[in-house]
């Protein structure tokens, strides 16, 4: 996607679309139960939801430590009734959706504490074990709960919030290897990209940036809230990025026709999930 800086506002809006994270999608769900280890479910809400079934509780931790001898939480909700239960499940992502912990867990009320961690069979309480991994970076999770009832369409019943802590020490993120070129001309597409990396993993790194300052020092708001540009790492050619999740992020762009010529300050930056910052990368490209 190419679009002219001086002109940024409603293009970067559908760049944004394309990359950017879902966090605000998800609030209104996990509003629903907040912070709490175990949530009580009002009935009226599932009903509307689900006929015929009524969610008496959902729990899980509020918040996990990793460790190798303990890498695996327990999960359950409990119905009044599971006469017009098909089957119920768990899925676990972080909050801004980037990262899928399980897809789908299945939950089940068969009494194995060793195996599910459920602890008696037939008494409406559907659990299992999901495991965590020091891979995943530190932060929120979202655990989204639902049943599948025995006539119907499956439906979501609950979410719960998971802080989880992997166990290691927190690192900042390291930018390096910038490859942008030193001169532009108005209207002519470039790209260029940056090297990313993080002790803890590349899922810990959550934006990669730039400022970017106009010859006569203003700085361009690319109108997202932030004040400065997201690069990419999705592998999309639109966006400019070759490889997916590579580590190295890409931005595709040109100046337009009424841009300012001289020397344009780009200022290269990236954040982790637990919001520490990396090193500075500053370059001048001049528009002619």
């Amino acid at each position: 996607m190419i679009f002219s800086l001086p002109h940024t506002e409603n293009s970067f809006r559908n760049y944004k679309r394309e990359i950017q994270l879902k966090f605000v999608k998800l609030l209104p769900i996990v509003l629903l139960f907040g912070l709490y280890a175990c949530d009580e479910t009002p009935n009226e809400t599932v009903e509307q939801i689900v006929a015929n079934i009524s969610v008496t509780q959902i729990e899980a931790p509020a918040s996990f430590i990793y460790a190798k001898s303990d890498s695996m939480f327990v999960a359950s909700v409990e119905f009044d009734d599971s006469e017009n239960i098909e089957s119920v499940w768990a899925t676990v992502k972080s909050v801004d959706g980037e990262i899928t912990v399980s897809e789908e867990t299945k939950l089940v009320d068969d009494g194995s504490v060793q195996n599910s961690g459920d602890e008696k069979t037939g008494d409406n309480i559907y659990s299992n074990k999901i495991s965590m991994s020091k891979v995943y970076p530190n932060g929120k999770y979202v655990i989204d709960f639902f049943v599948s009832p025995t006539s119907g369409d499956s439906k979501k019943i609950g979410s719960h919030i998971l802080s989880y802590d992997n166990g290691q020490n927190n690192y900042a993120p390291v930018i390096s290897d910038l490859v942008l070129q030193s001169e532009a001309s108005r209207g002519e597409s470039f790209i260029f990209t940056i090297k990313a990396a993080d002790s803890n993993g590349l899922n810990d790194i959550y934006q990669v940036y730039f400022k970017l300052y106009r010859p006569d020092g203003t700085l361009v708001d690319p109108q997202n809230g932030y004040g400065y540009f997201l690069m990419d790492d999705s592998g999309s050619e639109i966006l400019g990025d070759a490889t997916a999740d590579d580590g190295i992020f890409s931005f595709k762009n040109s100046f337009g026709s009424t841009s300012q010529t001289g020397a344009w300050k780009f200022i290269f930056q990236a954040i982790d999930r637990n919001g520490l910052v990396s090193n500075i990368i500053t370059q001048e490209l001049t528009v002619k």
